[in-house]
């Protein structure tokens, strides 16, 4: 159970959002569908990272909710029934959204698992921990939520189908493909088959540090990215996929003596791509995924790192020789 949050403002229903703009509310919701997000603070230049949750209630079925990314925003999927505390309403694009403050708090009071009968739903209400006022309205928002589980595509059809990814074809050819809030039950080391969208990159752009300064990266900020073969780019086992750096802020080495994918335990020295981690999403949630040297290499389009490390030293050698070879500017 979360700590207590002092409420700042009245428990509503969606429809009453209107009534409220400027103000700090209480919601109590199911989640529809779930977004990662990024902005950027036009003063300072400061990325922040958000999750933009579509929820819905007995009284609206879609509202929109910006949340400050966490590790507990990041593990919510469609489905779940969320109380989310001093929420600001305001007014964004001709329309209404609520917003995460400083003293905002979200607390999952059902996880999208525990709604798949009516008949759960007494055993359920009496081990949640809530007021009366916001138990009456979490059996409603659980009663509409199993009503509607088609909308929320939750029900078990539409969760190999539909959510699993939004090109049918697609699932016709694949049928074991699973979605992104089914990886989230899995508790054994296996490889899993997901068809998903990528939403961002996350880079370390100082690796051998542990305060390393990390860079995210969408389609928006791609163009806008100068050091990609600096992020990218290190020496490095093309075997196992890790960089071989010599030593670390504490003069320590910060790679592993031994190569796992070698028999003979020995690292094959080389360029290769830095692991980065990769955000992807589908309808029913988010999930971050390592990526290392191999699968970097499929990620892009099986350009080896040799290659674009070479690209790279040609054109910087091709601009040096331009600029040590033009004729000085008259003022």
């Amino acid at each position: 159970m979360a700590a207590f949050v002092s409420w700042y403002g009245p428990l509503i229903d969606l429809s009453a959002a209107a009534s409220h703009v400027g103000g700090f509310v209480q919601l109590l919701a199911a989640v529809r569908r779930v977004f990662p997000h990024q902005e950027q603070n036009a003063a300072t230049g400061r990325t922040y990272q958000k999750t933009i949750v579509e929820v819905g209630d007995d009284s609206r079925s879609s509202f929109c909710v910006s949340l400050w990314s966490s590790k507990q925003s990041s593990g919510i999927i469609a489905g779940d029934v969320l109380l989310m505390q001093n929420i600001k309403i305001g007014e964004f694009r001709n329309g209404l959204e609520g917003r995460a403050s400083q003293i905002s708090a979200v607390q999952v009071l059902f996880n999208s698992k525990d709604l798949t009968n009516p008949e759960g739903i007494d055993e359920l209400m009496t081990s949640c921990k809530v007021g009366d006022a916001t138990r009456s309205k979490l059996r409603r928002v659980a009663e509409w939520t199993l009503r509607t589980k088609r909308a929320l595509g939750e029900s078990d059809q539409q969760l190999q189908v539909i959510s699993k990814n939004w090109k049918e074809t697609k699932e016709k050819e694949s049928p074991d493909l699973l979605c992104i809030s089914e990886l989230f039950s899995q508790r054994k080391l296996c490889n899993m088959n997901v068809y998903a969208c990528i939403s961002k990159m996350v880079l370390v752009s100082s690796p051998t540090s542990h305060l390393g300064h990390l860079s995210v990266i969408d389609k928006h900020s791609l163009k806008e990215h100068n050091e990609i073969v600096r992020d990218f780019i290190t020496a490095g086992c093309k075997l196992c996929g890790s960089p071989l750096y010599h030593k670390n802020l504490h003069a320590e080495k910060s790679y592993a003596i031994d190569c796992p994918n070698n028999p003979k335990y020995l690292h094959v020295p080389g360029q290769i791509y830095k692991p980065f981690l990769i955000y992807v999403y589908d309808q029913s949630g988010q999930v971050p995924l390592l990526v290392r040297n191999k699968a970097a290499e499929i990620l892009f389009a099986n350009i080896i790192a040799d290659d674009v490390s070479e690209c790279y030293k040609s054109h910087m050698l091709l601009e040096t020789s331009e600029s040590e070879h033009s004729p000085p500017s008259m003022e």
